[in-house]
């Protein structure tokens, strides 16, 4: 169905100019193609043209139907899509390809736009709030395995595709199909390793915090999704989505999707990928406590980005017991001399330097705490004997390497222009987050695998921009 034909005019005359349709046919023809045109080049027959099929799935997006298999319908009984899409009616089989092609190109078409908001000056590089947000996997939360029942199930499977084992005595979970056991001993094999690594990683946590490892599972559906509790405390398996977004035009400047329950190490790879499509013109990031670790602030401060984040609480907020049963003195109100190595006591007395360990971080990182120890002979004649000590022992105090970091980031963060930036991070990710659970029913994955979450996380990010970038140009069009 060309633009001349009747059907398309026809069509056109019912889209109001704010319209979802519109607004996707301006935003993806002011794109680069040849990004796209590249996904078939050299590939056997004539395929369908790609720009019409995008803006049918950008569309899909906007109106919250993510699944290849609703672009299939839509297609033909959508006006909307049809005229988007120029009439083309492609076979469900085609729209799941599509996606999965999507994902070496759909990059690309997230820097264009933001390089375009850029040279509009719709978007200023130089600050941006960061936050993320888990979406649960493609994959049953009822069918997870351990390590035992997954060497059962394999070996069940293994019989059935040698065809040693009976038609009526296998389990209803075995595929009826050959292709499907081949698919299914395939993600086993992919499961295993998975969780023989979860198992390994177990092991070398210190015994306080280590599961026991009939207790630690895997998912069969979706193997490499790591398992975690969503935002409605669900146990499940998930992925985490990062957002770094414009606090003043909103505009979602990089994105990112990783195999993880938790945000603790993706400041570093987003900086680094923000950097790398706007130029290294980042200079601020707003963050709430969970990127404010010691690692994060060294980080930052390596990549001359100010994070203006709360310091991580961990280890300085709790209250201990002391011998007389009060809150024991906290370590606040001991000090510590840098040049010396030590810290002194509120009697007046010196915690020398005693040992250090090696405490593990995510991502295979780690920090040394050092301790330090008052003599004992001190502590047994101190007057605050009964109100500081926690034991029999003498009192020690624990810290982490790079603590310093903390300290002075606390400093700042009470500062009040410090505390006026923050405000911006809340009213800014936490938007463009309602507006894909609430406004794009995003709260599962379509497709299996990292890479199609990857390639679903980009297609959701480019149609939230293209749609806020259409209102930032009318906008700035008809003020």
């Amino acid at each position: 169905m060309p633009e001349s034909d009747s059907r398309w005019k026809e069509i056109e005359k019912k889209l109001p100019e704010d319209d979802h349709a519109r607004i996707v046919e301006r935003q993806v023809n002011r794109l680069d193609r040849n990004t796209l045109d590249l996904l078939y080049k050299g590939v056997g027959r004539d395929a369908y043209d790609p720009v019409p099929l995008l803006k049918i799935v950008l569309y899909e997006y906007l109106k919250g139907r993510r699944s290849p298999a609703a672009w299939e319908e839509e297609a033909r009984i959508n006006e909307a899509a049809q005229w988007l899409g120029r009439g083309y009616t492609p076979a469900r089989r085609t729209w799941y390809d599509f996606r999965d092609r999507l994902g070496d190109a759909v990059e690309d078409l997230h820097q264009q736009t933001v390089h375009q908001a850029i040279e509009q000056e719709h978007l200023d590089p130089t600050m941006a709030a960061q936050d993320g947000t888990s979406i649960a996997a493609c994959s049953s939360r009822h069918r997870m395995v351990n390590q035992e029942t997954l060497q059962k199930r394999q070996a069940i499977l293994q019989s059935a595709i040698d065809g040693s084992a009976a038609q009526e005595a296998l389990p209803k979970w075995v595929p009826p199909t050959p292709n499907g056991r081949l698919d299914l001993a395939e993600r086993m094999t992919t499961a295993a390793e998975v969780l023989a690594e979860r198992i390994c990683q177990n092991a070398a946590k210190r015994s306080g915090k280590r599961k026991d490892p009939e207790k630690i599972q895997v998912s069969l559906t979706d193997p490499i999704a790591p398992l975690g509790r969503d935002k409605f405390k669900v146990y499940r398996p998930l992925y985490t989505i990062q957002y770094l977004v414009d606090p003043v035009s909103h505009l979602i400047v990089s994105y990112g999707c990783e195999a993880s329950p938790v945000d603790s190490g993706t400041l570093a790879p987003m900086i680094d990928k923000t950097q790398k499509i706007t130029g290294g013109r980042l200079k601020t990031v707003l963050a709430d406590g969970g990127y404010c670790s010691i690692l994060d602030l060294r980080d930052a401060q390596e990549r001359n980005v100010e994070l203006i984040a709360p310091p991580s609480a961990s280890g300085t907020s709790r209250r201990s017991k002391s011998l007389s049963g009060e809150d024991q003195i906290p370590r606040e109100e001991f000090t510590f001399d840098a040049s010396a190595n030590s810290y002194t006591c509120p009697a007046g007395k010196r915690l020398a330097y005693k040992d250090r360990e090696k405490m593990a971080r995510q991502g295979g990182r780690h920090l040394y705490q050092f301790r330090y120890q008052c003599d004992a002979s001190h502590c047994q004649t101190c007057p605050l004997r009964s109100r500081c000590l926690g034991g029999n022992g003498p009192r020690m105090i624990k810290r982490m390497e790079g603590e310093e970091l903390l300290e002075a980031q606390r400093l700042k963060m009470s500062q009040d222009d410090a505390k006026e930036l923050y405000r911006l991070r809340g009213q800014t990710v936490e938007r463009s987050f309602g507006d894909a659970k609430g406004n794009r029913g995003v709260d599962r994955f379509h497709g299996r695998g990292l890479a199609r979450a990857r390639t679903e996380t980009g297609l959701l990010t480019l149609a939230q921009n293209l749609l806020r970038l259409d209102n930032l140009q009318q906008n700035a069009a008809n003020p």
